[in-house]
């Protein structure tokens, strides 16, 4: 009996595009207003643009699985609870769909909230 060989594929994981996939995710989400960057707490949280979507994202590698952190600012009077949960659900779908299952945790930080 042969024996067939099994295909390997191999995915090449940057962390700017699964940054900017995360990012467009967020954004079409109700009641995010953008994503901020988690260093400059001690400042003004400024909302970044699409091109700088790598710093309020941040992925590790554990245990063989990507974490992904999320940084927002969300929309004041909109249940926080709801908003995070549907960013979570939605960032998981995306990276799936794309990548498969390597990703083991999602984090969502509600940094500020603001009025629209």
């Amino acid at each position: 009996m042969e024996k067939k060989a099994e295909k390997s594929i191999k995915i090449s994981l940057s962390v700017k595009d699964v940054a900017n996939l995360v990012g467009e995710t967020c954004s079409e989400c109700y009641g995010v207003v953008g994503l901020t960057n988690a260093k400059s707490i001690k400042e003004k949280l400024i909302i970044l643009k699409k091109e700088n979507y790598v710093e309020g994202v941040n992925v590790t590698k554990e245990n063989g699985k990507f974490n992904v952190d999320v940084h927002l600012i969300c929309a004041y009077g909109i249940k926080i609870t709801e908003i995070v949960s549907e960013v979570s659900k939605r960032i998981n779908y995306v990276l799936t769909k794309k990548y498969g299952q390597l990703f083991s945790k999602i984090n969502v930080y509600v940094e500020e909230l603001r009025d629209l």
